[in-house]
């Protein structure tokens, strides 16, 4: 990846201080059986997918696109420790980002500066880098300090953003970002697909809600309440069914038996006052 050192285990600083069921055991055991195997399957498969949810935050509600009226800058990476490999290739691809949220991305790796040996002058540096390099408020700028030893020693990150990207890149979604960035920085990826995937999985996350561990639980108790309703009223249903049957069985029996052969008590009393 160019060189690049690993980042911090660290917080990362400037958090944007600028810009601010009876008769189913009784006659369907089969249901029952086939239920229970279900649901145990559908436990099982929401505990597995539970547990493998990302170590990326969440995002906790949709955003919505932020309208700057800024048209995306291509111009958008200044390298001054040579890590990109295609500059002008990786600016259009960031155009993702952009297209997305609505937020102008800027990259800035900047060489070692003896000058700038507190996290503060750094921090006032990028400030004033916004401020002199960027005339709109829809920009979010992602700076990179190197240290002396660029290859070797961690640098410092930070970043700073325009008043009029503050409902997209809102302190949630600044820990995705950074979500992001630390896991993709120990990848075999080359600098520029780096960047650019940091920049788009930021934008996807983002800008949906995520389902969450509690969502999955829900929409399993909800899943497992319409089954167990619809085998109580298929069984019901059924029960219904067999009961009509047998009733209109023993009618038409009753309709078909000849008087003379037939046990009620009034209708021998009947006959015998006829022989009478």
């Amino acid at each position: 990846m160019g060189g690049m050192p690993r980042p911090p285990r660290m917080s990362y600083p400037l958090r944007g201080p600028r810009r601010g069921s009876y008769y189913t055991f009784a006659y369907g055991g089969g249901y029952v059986r086939a239920l229970l195997l279900f649901l145990v399957v559908i436990f099982i498969l929401a505990f597995v997918l539970t547990s493998c949810q990302s170590d990326i935050p969440a995002s906790t509600y949709e955003r919505q696109k932020a309208e700057t009226g800024v048209a995306f800058q291509n111009d958008c990476i200044v390298d001054e420790l040579g890590w990109f490999d295609n500059i002008p290739q990786t600016e259009r691809r960031l155009q993702g980002f952009y297209d997305e949220t609505g937020v102008q991305p800027f990259i800035v790796l900047k060489a070692y500066d003896s000058r700038l040996t507190t996290d503060t002058q750094k921090e006032e540096y990028v400030q004033s880098w916004y401020e002199e390099n960027i005339d709109n408020e829809g920009t979010f700028l992602y700076m990179y300090f190197a240290e002396a030893d660029a290859d070797s020693d961690v640098g410092y990150m930070c970043y700073v953003y325009g008043k009029q990207v503050t409902a997209v890149m809102d302190a949630e979604a600044v820990e995705i970002f950074w979500a992001y960035l630390d896991n993709a920085w120990y990848s075999d990826m080359s600098t520029d697909d780096m960047f650019v995937t940091i920049f788009d999985n930021t934008a996807d996350r983002i800008m949906t809600k995520t389902t969450t561990a509690s969502d999955l639980w829900k929409y399993v108790v909800i899943c497992a309440i319409v089954i167990v309703a619809g085998v109580i009223i298929i069984r019901l249903v059924k029960l219904k069914h067999k009961r009509d049957k047998e009733e209109a069985e023993e009618t038409e029996r009753i309709l078909n038996t000849p008087l003379e052969k037939s046990s009620d008590p009034l209708v021998e009393k009947y006959n015998q006052n006829e022989k009478g």
